[in-house]
């Protein structure tokens, strides 16, 4: 198998000599009078009082109501004029103080819905699908990291739903995508709209009367799913929550995984080069040079990556304290991303610094790929869903990381990447976004947020964005509150009071926690909308958020990073698909 930076070892050299310099090195980086300008701009209204947050009151500020009809007499009938397609109720049955109803659209998209029966708070959840979605899950834990603390959740006075977009497979399986463009086009941006407007009639039905605010939580691709809908349907939700969004869908599932595999693959033995048994020297390097006094990485885009490297480089025997100079190498590939023959990256970054603790084992040990991590996300999207028809045949085994290779798997970018930053539409009917990322996530580049924010705001103004759109990133934090520092984290209540309320979220509370599935909180952290950070007061306890006090980033970073793909950050190239009867390949146009 060919190694993708072996053959061109010296533009591949130069290029991250050129990359650490303009990545890692900001104070020597010239900066332009306009850029100079937008940043002070930005960060002027970063002020503020450090202890005020978002106190939300909506818990109650909501009327009840109850169902109108029986939840068995939801299944006798007939949904199918709300997505205009065959649609059926297989089952209403009482569960928990709930009428929960399962069914399928167009006999191929599977959903479960939970009404409460009684105390009903005229809202509508619907929960975003991770991965390459194919399962339903439950509607009140499918988002359980980003709902907990949510009081209408947790009293059960939110109508919820959840849905497999069209298919039933492992979350990373494509093979159900081999000549079926309708559950292609279901997966990538319509499957969520229909069941959006499933959603609200049956609740209609159910309790007389459509919600009066309608809320989108999801992670991953449940973020990019998000974001698609308030891109194509910006009618459908008033106020949206993303969290660690895989905007760029079709290069992170291509060249980003695909690589953190292939630079780690020695060419001749086909053994891993850099180690598992090498991580815990790595992490406590990296923590040393760039974490705060918690031992968390505000922003990895301020640290050195070449001096910390250098400080790790064996100078004797090899042992598991120090890297060799092949191993030196991986670290900075991944820290990078995939570049092409020209140095130009093919993914909007990678897996930054700081999130080592959460790189895979899988990608790190040697053992089969297929099986997980990295292997598992680069083999069936550029196989099945990078192009229409029954496959590619390219998986991250064979990936050539080239500029004919990228224009050749990004295809279908535009049906999949949800990258249009022209939001006038969501914003002009009262709708709200909030997105978050964490600094630590080796699943999806924090990158991808940063640069979206910045182009609604290049868009559509400042201002203008500023007043529907907010942005967390959050340090220490690794893909959808997971990884080694697990967290909890409520967004869903700030973007209920900012729907209801009109109060604009401010601090929002990071829970750190054992692992995902408890509650106990370890140590807990302030996050701000950014361009905000946190630095430690210096006096109080490291592990409570009271110790944090609000701060500007630092100065010199861009929130823009450029990649091959940056260009279609614009309007109008959304691909919008209709299947042709009797044919594996749809009608297509860009509006």
């Amino acid at each position: 198998m060919p190694n993708p930076y072996h053959p061109t070892r010296h533009a591949v050299a130069h290029a991250a000599t050129a990359w650490w310099r303009r990545r890692l090195q900001p104070a020597v980086r010239a900066v332009t009078a306009a850029a100079t300008v937008a940043i002070g701009l930005a960060l002027s209204a970063c002020g503020g009082d450090d202890s005020a947050t978002t106190k939300p009151s909506t818990a109650t500020a909501m009327t009840a109501v109850n169902a109108v009809i029986s939840c068995a007499d939801m299944a006798k009938q007939d949904f199918g004029k709300a997505t205009g397609l065959p649609t059926t109720v297989s089952s209403a049955t009482l569960s928990g103080g709930n009428c929960v109803l399962t069914g399928t659209i167009a006999g191929t998209q599977n959903y479960q819905v939970k009404l409460p029966t009684t105390g009903w708070t005229q809202r509508f959840m619907m929960n975003g699908c991770g991965g390459y979605c194919g399962f339903v899950g439950d509607p009140r834990t499918t988002n359980g990291t980003m709902l907990f603390g949510c009081k209408p959740i947790e009293q059960n006075d939110v109508a919820l739903a959840t849905t497999d977009l069209g298919h039933t497979a492992g979350i990373s399986s494509g093979l159900w995508a081999k000549d079926n463009p309708s559950a292609v086009i279901d997966f990538a941006y319509l499957g969520m709209h229909k069941m959006t407007l499933l959603s609200k009639a049956l609740i209609k039905a159910y309790y007389g009367q459509q919600p009066k605010k309608s809320y989108y939580v999801g992670c991953s691709d449940g973020g990019r799913e998000g974001l698609q809908v308030a891109q194509r349907f910006p009618e459908d939700f008033d106020g949206i929550v993303v969290g660690a969004p895989v905007i760029d869908e079709t290069a992170t599932n291509t060249f980003y995984h695909a690589w953190n595999i292939r630079v780690n693959m020695d060419p001749v033995t086909g053994n891993s080069i850099f180690t598992t048994d090498k991580k815990p020297a790595l992490i406590a390097a990296v923590t040393k040079a760039c974490g705060d006094e918690g031992g968390l990485i505000q922003d990895p885009r301020t640290c050195d990556g070449e001096k910390i490297l250098a400080s790790l480089l064996c100078t004797g025997a090899d042992s598991s304290s120090c890297l060799t100079a092949a191993q030196v190498g991986v670290v900075r590939q991944v820290w990078r991303g995939p570049t092409d023959e020209t140095g130009t990256l093919l993914s909007p970054g990678d897996m930054p610094i700081g999130s080592e603790g959460s790189w895979s084992s899988v990608t790190l040990a040697g053992t089969n790929p297929d099986t997980g991590g990295e292997g598992a996300w680069a083999s069936d999207f550029p196989n099945y869903l990078a192009d229409w028809g029954s496959s590619t045949g390219i998986t991250y085994k064979n990936m050539d990381f080239t500029s004919a290779s990228y224009t050749a798997l990004t295809k279908l970018s535009n049906l999949w990447d949800a990258h249009n930053p022209d939001l006038s539409r969501f914003a002009a009917r009262g709708g709200k976004l909030i997105i978050w990322h964490g600094w630590a996530d080796s699943g999806a580049s924090p990158y991808m947020a940063l640069n979206y924010w910045s182009a609604v705001r290049k868009q559509m103004g400042t201002d203008t964005a500023s007043k529907f759109m907010t942005l967390y990133m959050i340090p220490g934090v690794g893909h959808c509150n997971g990884g080694i520092n697990a967290t909890r984290t409520d967004f869903l209540t700030p973007m209920i009071d900012w729907v209801e309320n009109g109060t604009a979220p401010s601090k929002v509370t990071v829970n750190f926690v054992s692992t995902a599935q408890t509650s106990a909180v370890l140590n807990s952290r302030p996050v701000f909308p950014y361009p905000s950070i946190v630095k430690y007061d210096g006096k109080g306890n490291v592990a409570d958020e009271s110790s944090w006090v609000r701060a500007d980033v630092a100065s010199g970073v861009s929130d823009t990073l450029a990649w091959r793909g940056l260009a279609d950050y614009a309007p109008l190239k959304q691909m919008w698909c209709e299947p042709v009867p009797g044919s594996s390949i749809p009608s297509c146009s860009l509006k």
